[in-house]
């Protein structure tokens, strides 16, 4: 959540340049607010890896074939707590009245063990002594669920403290549940400049296990300066950008964000961030402040303008593992906008507020040769504070975005995305979408076909080639350009983008690098952008993170 406030004041802030609807050449003029909107809107990017728990449970010496056969009658239970007697009745299934040796035996023990560790409780252990058969082939199993010993912090000594707050779910005596466990060190993994080394070994005690967690800082400082070609012709093709984050620089986990976006059209881009884990039970706050400056170029000279966000939310990790995640974030955000049109000759000042409520999910599988799907889904509400009819006063829209990356043989891999808009009514451009750019159809420009309404698919065939990853591409989307087009005089038609073409990455040692270029298939000529229409349309990105 660190970044909204940076992103959703650049695309406010664009968004204001597409107010200029003033011919160029005899064509309809470009929404540069539109096509900056979308170069700057990012990919739903894939979970990262996080460092696995170190289990070392204690191991049952294996039980040698043969000795005499035992006739199990009665089976009882005892040490379970978490299932009931009947429910590991039916785990072991119809057993009375058949012969076993001590193999067989264990057999049975082992049954429970795997059902307890399937459910999550990995120290659990189920136990048959010889002595337990008594007369008639009664048969008891003992089970150990396994339990905390000792639950402690080491390391850093300015670091152990703070991080027991973190721990506070896993108390000595507590059963070990690996699902809570687990969320417990990858709260603690993810935050910003902190690095961590769980283990959980046998304990002194029959049947509990010591968890230690070796807490110290990582990287205090890290950072992106990267070039790109993603910008608009009338406000600048070619960006320079630098990011700065400061982690844990004041508590546990905190962390400052520095924003900045430079074009050679001399539109300037900052904003500041910072945010604070509240608790140890994945609870997180931010607050931030942006300011854009622009003016455009090539035909639009005269056109500048100041947008100003101020934001704060908070996100919750409603569910952390390995496997699966789900996140709630909500933010509240007050959009102040200044314009001034042919050097000042006219000049207009609104404001908006927005409260975006997004969820955001990732999940492993394996499913074929292993994959991921992830992608978030948001909810906004709005208010428009602006001498527009038609676009002022409330507003809903909704996003989903939502990809799938699966394996297809050992260097080949399949990238699928959908990303969709629907909205109650006619949005203002800061709000719209559009089909163009770098990050949706790329074989037309940014800011082109956009709307209030539509969806877009993109398929990648990558191949992976060491450091390099060549890939190729489809994009299609569909744009409704109004939502309610009754309420406009001289509604858009729908319209339709397509394209295709190829690329290549590259990523190693910190620098990385995205080169494509695409040719259209349907939709025609563009129209957010007239005064260049390459065909095939080139995009490049690089970048260098320290």
């Amino acid at each position: 959540m660190t970044r909204f406030v940076f992103q959703s004041a650049a695309l406010l802030c664009f968004s204001l340049i597409g107010l200029a609807h003033v011919p160029a050449a005899a064509q309809v003029a470009p929404d540069a607010g539109r096509v900056l909107q979308e170069e700057l809107k990012q990919l739903p990017t894939p979970p990262r890896t996080s460092k696995g728990l170190d289990m070392q449970p204690t191991q049952s010496a294996p039980a040698q074939p043969g000795g005499p056969q035992v006739v199990v009658g009665s089976i009882t239970f005892s040490g379970n707590t978490v299932f009931g007697s009947d429910e590991l009745l039916r785990v072991l299934g119809k057993v009375q009245d058949q012969s076993f040796d001590l193999v067989g035996l264990r057999s049975l023990s082992d049954k429970i063990t795997q059902h307890y560790q399937q459910a999550s409780y990995p120290f659990a252990r189920a136990f048959i002594a010889p002595q337990q058969l008594v007369n008639g082939g009664a048969l008891q199993i003992q089970v150990v669920e396994g339990r905390y010993g000792r639950v402690s912090a080491d390391g850093n000594p300015g670091l152990t403290q703070k991080a027991q707050s973190y721990l506070s779910g896993l108390q000595s005596g507590s059963l070990i549940e690996s699902s809570a466990l687990e969320r417990t060190t990858l709260l603690l993994d993810d935050l910003p400049g902190i690095k961590i080394t769980p283990v959980i070994r046998p304990g002194t005690a029959l049947g509990t296990g010591d968890l230690d967690i070796v807490v110290d800082y990582d990287k205090r400082y890290q950072g992106e300066v990267g070039l790109d070609n993603h910008g608009n012709y009338y406000s600048g093709q070619w960006r320079t950008r630098a990011n700065l984050d400061i982690n844990s620089p004041f508590a546990l986990g905190d962390q400052i964000s520095l924003r900045a976006l430079y074009t050679q059209s001399h539109l300037w881009l900052g904003s500041a961030n910072y945010s604070i884990p509240l608790g140890g039970q994945g609870l997180r706050a931010n607050i931030g402040y942006a300011q854009t400056v622009y003016s455009l170029d090539n035909g639009f000279e005269g056109n500048e303008g100041v947008a100003r966000i101020s934001g704060a939310g908070l996100g919750y990790a409603l569910l952390r593992s390995q496997r699966s995640n789900i996140n709630l974030s909500v933010s509240w955000q007050h959009k102040r906008l200044y314009n001034s049109y042919f050097f000042g000759a006219s000049t207009e000042r609104y404001h908006s507020t927005t409260l975006p409520v997004t969820l955001g999910f990732d999940h492993k599988d394996s499913f074929g040769g292993g994959g991921v799907t992830y992608g978030a889904v948001t909810w906004t509400q709005g208010h428009l504070h602006k001498d527009d009819v038609v676009r002022q006063g409330s507003f809903s829209k909704y996003n989903l975005d939502l990809v799938r990356l699966q394996a297809v043989t050992g260097n080949v891999s399949l990238f699928v995305r959908f990303s969709g808009q629907w909205a109650n009514k006619n949005l203002d451009s800061s709000e719209s979408m559009s089909l163009g750019g770098a990050s949706a159809v790329r074989a037309y420009p940014s800011g082109e076909a956009s709307g209030d309404q539509g969806w877009l698919t993109q398929l990648e065939l990558r191949y992976r080639l060491g450091d390099f990853s060549p890939y190729a591409f489809y994009d299609y989307g569909y744009m409704k350009i109004n939502a309610r087009p009754s309420q406009v005089t001289s509604p858009a038609p729908d319209e339709t983008r397509a394209g295709a073409g190829v690329g290549v990455r590259y990523q190693a040692h910190g620098l990385s690098m995205d080169a494509a270029i695409a040719w259209r298939t349907r939709g025609g000529e563009p129209s957010s952008d007239t005064h260049a229409d390459p065909k095939p349309r080139f995009w490049l990105t690089m970048a260098y993170a320290f």
